[in-house]
This record gives structure tokens, sequence and C-alpha cells, in this order.
């Protein structure tokens, strides 16, 4: 498949397993890669997704490692980041075993809300449950990838 990069928005984001993007043309295989365009103001082009996925802990070593080590941080990054308090808040509710789990599906569900990705609160439960560092990765990814860090969003473009 191949496209003209004149039919591209600005800004977008290619998560690529296996693929090539050279200046001329795109060309991926529908198999192995995912390619997520943005609107000017950061959204996806596909309302109700999450911009990567799950399982792409990978795709941002450092976010990774910190909740490979310390899930706490991340777990306050990502209270601050959704609006929902204060880096501290997250860090101290993230120490307490059961009130962990409760505000991790709670910042989940807000981070849904927040930017309209579609999903339940069962889906969230079962996700914080089985799979709690690539959950917080995710959703650490997704305010990056939408500009918003340390609780502000991304200034204006003038």
């Amino acid at each position: 498949l191949i496209i003209s990069p004149d039919i591209l928005p600005k800004q977008w984001y290619q998560r690529r397993v296996r693929g090539f993007l050279s200046e001329s043309h795109l060309c991926w295989s529908l198999f192995f890669t995912e390619l997520i365009y943005l609107t000017m103001e950061g959204g996806p082009a596909v309302p109700g997704a999450w911009l990567s996925s799950l399982f792409s802990c990978f795709d941002d070593i450092s976010s990774c490692l910190i909740t490979l080590i310390v899930p706490c941080v991340t777990i306050g990054q990502n209270t601050e980041n959704s609006g929902q308090g204060s880096f501290c808040l997250g860090f101290i509710l993230a120490l307490i075993p059961t009130v962990n789990f409760i505000w991790m599906v709670f910042l989940r569900n807000k981070t849904r809300e927040q930017f309209a990705i579609e999903g339940s609160l069962a889906g969230d439960i079962v996700s914080v449950f089985c799979c709690t560092l690539c959950t917080l990765t995710q959703e650490s990814r997704e305010f990056k990838m939408r500009g918003i860090e340390g609780g502000q969003p991304p200034m204006p473009r003038v």
C-alpha cells in the first residue's frame, strides 16, 4: 500500500513494528504496522482509540523502565497529568495496598473520559488487574503523545 505524503496531515504518529518510511511515499504491511493519524490538535483521526496499544510498552523505553522500577512514580505522574490531583497524592495512594488498585482503575477511567476513548469500567478493571504495568505505561504514553506533561496542556501555537 503506497500513500503520497501530500495527503498526510502535518502532524502524525506512526507506531512501527516492521515497515519503512521514505520521503516520497509510505509503505507498510497491514499485518505488522499500525498508522495512526493525528489531527492538528493532536487527537487521533479515529475517535475513541488509544494512540498506542496496551502492549506497546517498549515504544517509550523511559516510561517503561520507570514504571518497572518505581511504578508509584508513574502513578503520581498520571495523577497529575489527568488533573485528578498532585503528583504527591498519586505517589502516596500508590503505596497503599488495595487503594492503589482502585486508584489506578479510577485514573484509567478518567483518562478514557478525558480523551473520549471507548471502553468500560469492567475493561479498565481487567486491564489494571491483568496488565498493571502495561496500563500505567499506556496512560503515560497517551499523555506524552497528546502533549500533556506535568499536568499542563500544550501551549497554543501562534
